[in-house]
């Protein structure tokens, strides 16, 4: 995320457009209230101002990006304004996200955070996301934003300021209290100091992009201009509907009767990692877009469902095609035929998708997902 954080900023501040937004941007009330959302001071705007020394020659291009970008999170904005604001969370965070994914529920960094919000395994765990086989709730743009949403209240809570929260965020709260510690000061202009590097570069410029994202998304002339007002309006309407739907079930199941592609079905459900919900019992929510809702309740109809559900079983050592088969009462046939396997050798770890019978084999599907 490092390289990605410090170009964006850099594009950023460095357009000639939004150069001229901020150089417009005097100590006025609005300015003034976006910082203060943050718990920053609006004296801060100075040093934000003083960033633009940089040059870009594709400066225009870039601004165009994050505009295309913020449009094409059209779909997640909107529940994720009013999730924050039910919260108290401030509503600029939403630049968290889009500093931190572009909006993108597949993102994913090398160092293995995913999502949204571009959660660590070890972190989402705690916070009660699910992440098995069969899914990935990082990927949730519902449950993720839920796990955010606590995790940034925890940290307001420890630090007492949200821009320290959103420090945290990025690089830790033990990273943090050490550079508060060397500071000897939670003042944002002390933190930030590019001198004394209390904070890693990455911070430093993450903190600083999110506040010049949230002043300039929220510049009505801007948008004006750029024949884009709409794009302020974002977080209106619900674009997002939610529907529980049995263990097992296809997508394609889901998108036939939401009179969706299985594609654009998988667009707000990337939390699934494969085309069917995870087996077992009970019920799993999906995603519709909101104007699909009546499709889905007049369409969908869970006795079309088949017969049989998938499994996910990981080959152990000693195991074949033919005991694999046996186990599952299926014929070696299907199994190639589901994995598209050319040839009957297997490797130990090796994932291979079973279809089962629902009705005999529900206990059996169970036991597999504890495991």
């Amino acid at each position: 995320m490092k390289i990605k954080t410090t170009l964006l900023f850099a594009c950023l501040l460095c357009s000639h457009s939004l150069k001229a937004d901020f150089n417009s941007l005097i100590y006025d009330r609005f300015s003034e209230n976006v910082l203060n959302s943050f718990g920053v001071s609006g004296a801060f705007l100075a040093e934000l101002k003083a960033k633009n020394s940089l040059k870009s020659s594709n400066a225009e291009a870039r601004w165009d990006y994050f505009v295309q970008k913020f449009d094409s999170g059209y779909e997640f904005i909107p529940i994720l304004k009013s999730m924050m604001a039910q919260a108290g969370i401030p509503q600029e965070f939403l630049f968290l996200a889009m500093a931190e994914s572009e909006f993108s529920t597949r993102a994913y960094s090398p160092k293995k955070a995913s999502g949204i919000w571009q959660l660590m395994p070890v972190t989402a765990k705690q916070l009660g996301l699910k992440i098995n086989d069969y899914i990935d709730e990082r990927r949730d743009p519902i449950k993720s934003t839920q796990a955010a949403i606590k995790y940034l209240q925890f940290l307001y809570k420890i630090t007492g300021k949200w821009y320290l929260a959103a420090m945290a965020y990025n690089c830790g709260v033990g990273r943090l209290q050490k550079a508060i510690k060397q500071a000897k000061s939670t003042d944002i202009d002390v933190l930030l100091d590019e001198h004394k590097r209390y904070l890693p570069k990455e911070t430093r410029n993450y903190i600083r992009m999110i506040l010049s994202m949230s002043l300039a998304f929220n510049n009505i002339d801007r948008f004006k201009s750029d024949d884009r007002e709409y794009l302020l309006n974002r977080g209106a309407m619900n674009t997002l509907a939610s529907v529980n739907v049995k263990a097992g079930t296809m997508l394609s199941v889901i998108a036939e009767g939401a009179e969706m592609t299985l594609e654009e079905l998988k667009k707000y459900n990337r939390q699934f990692r494969y085309n069917f919900l995870p087996p077992g019992y009970g019920e799993y929510t999906v995603y519709v877009p909101y104007e699909k809702l009546a499709y889905f309740k007049q369409n969908f109809q869970e006795d079309q469902n088949p017969n049989e559900m998938f499994v996910l079983h990981r080959v152990k050592q000693g195991e074949t095609l033919t005991s694999i088969a046996k186990k599952y009462r299926v014929s070696i046939q299907e199994i190639k035929i589901t994995n598209k396997l050319k040839n009957s050798f297997l490797s130990i770890n090796q994932k291979l998708i079973v279809p089962v019978i629902r009705k005999d084999y529900r206990k059996l599907v169970q036991n597999e997902i504890k495991h």
